[in-house]
């Protein structure tokens, strides 16, 4: 885990009050981190609630080491519409930190005892399936329904063997074929009750397979405040020549967000779709069709 991340000025600077009333949905989740400890997240949240009431917030996280003071706090900005996902893949502390390495149990389970008790947002448990919680998956669920939680979802994941591998072995892979057969995550979700908040997109038809250019994949900006057409984008697993010529172009910590998407740049990918489509993009979208 980095220690970077995005202060509430910088934020501010990007997503102005004028910026925020067309934004209706944010996802807060870290691709190389966490965003529950940016030391400035509490006070994020309450800006943009503060400048548009009614945008949608989905917050992503392992859920460990805040007090219950702190998620009461956080409760009390979210609404009805706001979503927060937990992502749990054990049901103790043995089990969940075999993946999510210095995790700790005991917190995260007080944290969504005290977010349930303060909010009305809709709590999500995520666990991915490993080799050491495939058979114990209906148990998971149950502790899910047993905390209150509004939905569980059982993500199937691609990302084994290769680099994890110990001695051509993965160790954490499941052995019992729960795996997903594209390079994409394979959610199953089961709903605990009848609310479930409305999920918004705006889906175009630009592009016979570039999910950024028809909207169907969010975009990303990173713990070093980098704009990108999606998350999978510049994740580090491939080399990306396109981050690398414009990366000062890119960064809210430099220029404003509508600067950065009203830059012509934006061209030159689109037509590299075409031509020339970076190694991400094809592994992601072209050849995940």
């Amino acid at each position: 885990m980095v220690n970077r991340e995005i202060t509430l000025l910088e934020f501010q600077r990007a997503f102005t009050r004028d910026v925020l009333q067309d934004i209706h949905e944010i996802t807060f989740c870290g691709d190389i981190g966490d965003p529950i400890y940016a030391k400035d997240f509490l006070e994020i949240v309450r800006y943009i609630k503060s400048a548009r009431h009614n945008t949608s917030l989905i917050i992503v996280t392992n859920g460990s080491y805040k007090t219950a003071e702190w998620w009461t706090e956080l409760g009390s900005l979210l609404h009805i519409n706001d979503k927060v996902t937990f992502s749990i893949d054990g049901w103790n502390q043995a089990s969940n930190e075999q993946y999510r390495v210095n995790s700790n149990f005991e917190s995260i389970v007080a944290g969504a005892r005290a977010l349930r008790k303060a909010s009305s947002c809709s709590m999500n448990w995520s666990a991915i399936y490993f080799k050491f919680n495939e058979d114990k998956m209906p148990w998971i669920e149950d502790l899910a329904r047993e905390l209150e939680f509004d939905t569980f979802d059982a993500v199937l994941s691609s990302k084994f063997d290769g680099m994890y591998a110990v001695n051509g072995v993965d160790p954490l892979k499941p052995i019992r074929g729960y795996v997903a057969k594209t390079s994409k995550y394979e959610v199953h979700t089961s709903v605990f009750t009848k609310h479930v908040p409305m999920v918004l997109h705006r889906v175009v038809d630009r592009h016979p397979w570039a999910r950024c250019a028809n909207w169907t994949k969010e975009m990303f900006i990173n713990v070093d405040g980098l704009v990108f057409p999606c998350p999978w984008f510049n994740s580090g697993y491939l080399e990306n020549d396109f981050v690398d010529k414009y990366r000062d172009r890119l960064s809210i910590k430099t220029r404003t967000l509508k600067e950065i998407i009203d830059d012509p740049l934006w061209n030159e990918l689109l037509t590299r779709f075409e031509i020339a489509p970076l190694e991400i993009c094809k592994l992601k979208c072209r050849d995940a069709q």
